[in-house]
């Protein structure tokens, strides 16, 4: 596997990391703090970097790969990745009455992102077959829990809705690290 891949996924997973600790300390209820002034503004600039780092990385790190036969060609995971973000918006917006917010995007760009990883990954006979559908069937539970969190979001008491919003990034990191694992 390329190095700027291994440094794109552990990028990312960093970046759960501090989002967690970020909101942990930002939206904790009753708490009013303003998010973006001292530590608080530091670990949301860490956190937005890292992300960024990841993600930049991990796609270079793709376009190095000598890829022989993919699953599906990533122009349709893109085209899927996008069609589901607006089919899940409208269904979120008018089917549950949730306000749309940035953790959809992030959601569904992250399934994105690593479907279509784990499909270069296996078109360059990194992965094999079977680990290529644990892995897709590892990121689909870990979108699905998140996105039926996100919908309940607003429907949980608040000290529940806290803890549940960070259930996803905790999820997210593990499967990238599962990613990362199976693919040695």
């Amino acid at each position: 596997m390329h190095r700027s891949i291994i440094i794109g996924q552990l990028s990312l997973i960093v970046c759960c990391i501090f989002y967690l600790i970020w909101w942990s300390l930002c939206y904790k209820p009753n708490v009013v703090v303003d998010r973006l002034d001292g530590i608080r503004g530091a670990l949301l600039l860490i956190t937005a970097l890292c992300g960024l780092v990841g993600v930049c990385l991990s796609v270079h790190g793709m376009g190095m790969l000598s890829v022989q036969h993919l699953m599906f060609s990533g122009s349709k995971i893109i085209g899927v990745g996008i069609l589901t973000y607006i089919v899940l918006l409208l269904i979120t917006v008018f089917g549950f009455h949730r306000p749309v917010t940035t953790e959809l995007l992030l959601i569904t760009g992250w399934m994105m992102l690593e479907t279509c990883l784990i499909n270069d990954l296996y078109g360059a006979q990194i992965v094999s077959s079977s680990r290529y559908w644990v892995l897709i069937v590892v990121l689909v539970l870990a979108f699905f829990v998140s996105m039926v969190l996100y919908v309940l979001y607003y429907r949980m008491e608040p000290m529940k809705a806290y803890y549940a919003a960070m259930v996803p990034l905790i999820t997210e990191a593990i499967s990238m690290a599962i990613v990362l694992i199976l693919s040695f």
